[in-house]
């Protein structure tokens, strides 16, 4: 006989080989041999030996494994009911053997916050001031924790609109504005559509131009109602101070989540998605969240960062950041011009979030090196002679945002990086050329031709940006001061309050007195120079959060002591008149407005002092304010 190749041999050892166990052997974890009989099939050599029946097991090699419940420690959002409900009750039986799978999961809140520090307390809140309006708002949030009496609040006076309904008729064969989701449902019918349109068009665009002035003509009703996310979007903050015909908002709002749902999950969309998310960050109506608290807490904040972050992502996989160098041109050049307008604004809106609240920013943006002119909107320029020029403005608001960004970068970049450059004095460089470039902004912005609000919006973010510069001087003369380790809290503060009695032969007075000036100057325009009916109610959130953080910043440099009488009580009255005027332009008393001026009404309201010379006594604030 022939020896047998190798290449046969390892044949017929594959062909032998059993990848399987029996149920004996694999209880044991024992090698099972099911070649003991030469057939490679049960029983295998231990179960003859001991006289077992031989059971091969199945494969656990793929398919579909049941594991162990990794959710059981969660709280389901309809628990169980207990023993003896179910036992009587045979529906509750019948419906639980039908459902095999685990109710929806339900994560508890923390525990409720502590109840704020009495004033003996308030030790760390004297050693900080705030840096963006989100330290300002968790300032205030020991306020809004206290128990607020209940007083009787008079009828808001603000001007009520009304939308005329019309008969909804039949539609054979909707297309157009007919095959709109919100019109084809009898939610809302044509002519509300087009009111909402117009309204729109007449008080919130100019703020943010970014829909096609195409769209705000009735011819192009039909047009607009193809691109969704931006119709609804567009009527969702049309809708938002509808007091007398709230459902009109819901219906909106309910949609608008709808669709933002939808981009989130992965479905495809346009740049029309990337502008709704947007003009939505830039106002963020109420109907968007799930419920208003009766003061402000800083939602609005958190909503609008993740809407600029899904618009900045969703305009990335669309490859808009393309548009950003006039060399590589994407589609025709109506197409072109307005995706790269919604690019330099998901720039700009990514800026000012992210200093709004002290985070990195998302993205970086068109960035300077592409040096955008009000040339690169076509859309923006006047059609004819005598309209706004709302190129120039965005070139301006983007020269603006620029510096914003510089500011936060190199100042307000890290914890740690901060605190050093206070305590090493190395900022003072920065500082003041960051002052210089404000100013040169100024000499070449500040005389620009356009109407009362657009000129209002351009001063206003030039006043905070000086406050958001100099600032961090007043919070590095602070830590300065600090820098010694003190055994008791009173002698923290009384250290600070004589340091700041004698502004004027410090180190950085200029930088203290220029970061108190530009907040009295920003409140000042807010009261003065902003009707608050007109122009303060529908201008972007943003404008009302920096006058909160204007008015804590005068309350902490207040508690300092560096303001003589006359002074504090004129900054007293300043911040009184933006209270009304806050509540001016409000709506209604869940409008953005009210809930922070009720917050800022507590911080100043005078308490029973506890000693006539200490001023800090009269007020009473949570501790501590984070640094970004």
């Amino acid at each position: 006989m022939e020896d047998e190749s190798p290449t046969e041999s390892g044949r017929r050892d594959i062909a032998k080989r059993v990848s399987r166990a029996c149920l004996h052997c694999r209880q044991r974890k024992s090698r099972c041999d099911l070649d003991s009989n030469g057939t490679g099939k049960p029983p295998c050599q231990r179960c003859v030996r001991e006289n077992r029946e031989c059971v091969l097991g199945g494969s656990n090699r793929g398919g579909r494994r049941i594991r162990k419940n990794k959710i059981k420690n969660f709280t389901p959002a309809n628990p169980s009911p207990s023993k003896d409900s179910d036992a009587s009750s045979p529906t509750n039986s019948e419906n639980r053997q039908s459902v095999s799978y685990p109710g929806p999961v339900v994560f508890l809140p923390p525990n409720p916050p502590p109840a704020p520090a009495s004033v003996e307390e308030d030790v760390a809140s004297i050693d900080s001031v705030p840096r963006n309006p989100s330290d300002a708002w968790q300032c205030l949030t020991g306020i809004a924790q206290a128990p607020e009496p209940r007083e009787s609040r008079p009828e808001s006076t603000f001007p009520t609109y009304n939308i005329r309904n019309s008969v909804i008729s039949e539609f054979s064969n909707p297309a157009g504005i007919r095959a709109y989701r919100l019109v084809q449902s009898r939610s809302l019918d044509p002519e509300t559509v087009w009111q909402l349109i117009s309204r729109y068009a007449e008080n919130f665009h100019p703020y943010l131009p970014l829909v096609p002035r195409k769209y705000f003509a009735r011819t192009a009703l039909d047009a607009f109602a193809t691109e969704k996310h931006l119709l609804t979007a567009v009527l969702t903050i049309a809708s938002k101070d509808l007091v007398d015909q709230p459902e009109i908002h819901e219906y909106c709002s309910k949609y608008m989540h709808e669709l933002i749902s939808g981009i989130a999950a992965g479905a495809e969309c346009d740049v029309e998605a990337v502008e709704a998310l947007l003009l939505l960050a830039e106002w963020e109506p109420q109907g968007l969240r799930p419920r208003i608290e009766r003061v402000g807490r800083g939602e609005e904040d958190r909503a609008a960062w993740m809407h600029v972050g899904l618009a900045l992502r969703s305009g990335y996989f669309i490859g808009m950041d393309r548009t950003s160098f006039r060399g590589d041109p994407f589609g025709d050049q109506e197409g072109e011009a307005r995706r790269r307008l919604a690019w330099a604004s998901c720039y700009v809106s990514d800026r000012l979030i992210s200093v709004r609240i002290g985070r990195a920013f998302w993205s970086r943006g068109p960035g300077p090196m592409t040096g955008l002119v009000s040339q690169d909107f076509p859309s923006l320029q006047p059609a004819k002679e005598g309209e706004e020029d709302y190129a120039k403005i965005f070139q301006a608001m983007l020269d603006l945002t620029q510096l914003y960004g510089n500011v936060h970068e190199v100042l307000y970049s890290g914890m740690r990086t901060s605190n050093q450059m206070m305590l090493m004095g190395d900022y003072v460089k920065y500082v003041d050329d960051f002052r210089l470039a404000i100013l040169r902004w100024k000499s070449l912005w500040g005389s620009l031709d356009c109407s009362r609000p657009m000129r209002a919006t351009l001063q206003l973010s030039y006043e905070y940006l000086r406050l958001y510069t100099t600032a961090f001087a007043f919070q590095a003369a602070i830590s300065q001061s600090l820098a010694k380790p003190k055994s008791d809290a009173q002698g923290h503060r009384e250290q600070l309050r004589s340091t700041f009695k004698n502004v004027a032969s410090m180190q950085d007075s200029r930088f203290i007195y220029e970061s108190v000036d530009a907040a009295k100057s920003y409140l000042t325009i807010l009261v003065d120079l902003v009707d608050p009916e007109k122009h303060l109610h529908f201008m972007p959130l943003r404008f009302y959060l920096y006058g909160i953080y204007s008015a804590v910043f005068l309350y902490k440099a207040r508690s300092f002591g560096m303001m003589v009488p006359s002074e504090e009580a004129k900054v007293q009255g300043l911040v009184g008149r933006t209270t009304e005027v806050l509540k001016q332009a409000s709506a209604g008393s869940d409008d953005v407005g009210s809930r922070y001026a009720r917050l800022l009404e507590l911080l100043w309201k005078p308490k029973t002092a506890t000693s006539s010379g200490d001023q800090t006594s009269e007020f009473s604030m949570q501790a501590a304010l984070p640094n970004p």
